[in-house]
């Protein structure tokens, strides 16, 4: 039985910092204080090896404010503490062993909360790169940004992007140059029913093109220029990914996933091209009182006995302590 899965990632079409509470976007419910995450290998439906564990610490409002990572025999891997103000971070303190490295990062925010300036030092407080962001115009219908990285040598690039909204026809252009050199080129339309549709092309010829339709649902074409392929996204009305197709010349591969009613995760079915299930995983989970999963057992099937069988691979503990 092969245990290897294709692992998908979604990466978005711009980058912005989030301002949710991150306990929140992980599904948590209730005053959450503290999350401790162990995981551990199973063998025969029997919990064998500790193989990691992760401790998090929020504040009231569900901000995290620290993060343990230790290794298997228990030993701190890494230790990050965030100092914040609600969603936003001034300053990450990273102090870890390898492969982690130990370091810190300051960030300067303007009057409306923007982060305008990073500033990254090494473990012994020495500057190892500087990034600026600089709104050189801010109008209602328009936008220019424009940021700067150096690091330690002065080595400098510059990324500039400018915006336009035109609010008759609901379309916004945005385009981005890096070092006076086409990027990206990025075209959305935004419709009254609430349907949107964008598409934006990078200079290599590589494009993403995404449609939000009536019902909620979301459909992906992202293509690639360098490997000539199609990646196929849809996306449900709550924002879950639930089917992938990766197309080319030489593969292809369909990968279908499930989500329960709090949005956990439930299980991925991998297809081949003749519709024959190749690889399929389930979760399983167990709530405590506040509907927060202490519990959780992951699950691989083997797909060629008949019927399939399934076999527990790990379970996952999450000791949950709340204000």
């Amino acid at each position: 039985m092969r245990l290897a899965f294709t692992i998908l990632f979604l990466n978005l079409l711009a980058g912005l910092p989030a301002l949710a509470q991150e306990a929140l976007a992980i599904g948590l419910k209730g005053p959450v204080h503290s999350v401790l995450t162990e995981e551990f290998t199973s063998e025969g439906g029997v919990r064998r090896e500790l193989s990691g564990s992760v401790l998090e610490i929020y504040d009231r409002e569900g901000y995290q404010l620290e993060v343990y990572r230790y290794k298997p025999d228990g030993s701190l891997w890494v230790h990050t503490v965030i100092d914040r103000k609600g969603p936003l971070v001034s300053r990450m303190q990273v102090t870890g062993t390898a492969p982690f490295e130990s370091s810190s990062t300051q960030n300067v925010s303007d009057a409306r909360g923007r982060v305008i300036e990073t500033d990254r030092y090494d473990a012994n407080g020495v500057l190892v790169s500087k990034s600026k962001g600089e709104f050189v115009d801010d109008q209602s219908n328009s936008s220019s940004y424009r940021h700067t990285e150096s690091n330690a040598n002065g080595i400098e690039s510059t990324e500039e992007i400018s915006e336009t909204n035109d609010p008759k026809t609901g379309i916004t252009h945005q385009v981005e140059t890096r070092n006076g050199k086409p990027q990206t080129d990025w075209v959305i339309r935004r419709n009254p029913d609430g349907t949107a549709k964008d598409k934006i092309v990078y200079a290599d010829g590589s494009y993403n093109e995404r449609e939000q339709r009536s019902d909620g649902t979301t459909v992906e074409d992202r293509y690639s220029a360098l490997t000539k392929s199609h990646t196929y996204q849809k996306s449900d009305a709550q924002g879950h990914l639930i089917e992938v197709i990766e197309q080319s010349d030489t593969q292809y591969i369909r990968c279908t996933y499930s989500f329960d009613k709090d949005g956990r995760s439930t299980g991925l079915i991998n297809y081949d091209a003749a519709g024959n299930i190749l690889d399929k995983s389930t979760a399983e989970y167990r709530n405590d009182s506040h509907g927060n999963w202490v519990e959780k057992k992951s699950i691989v099937w083997e797909t060629k006995a008949e019927p399939m069988q399934p076999k527990i691979v790990q379970t996952t503990l999450r000791t949950i302590n709340y204000y």
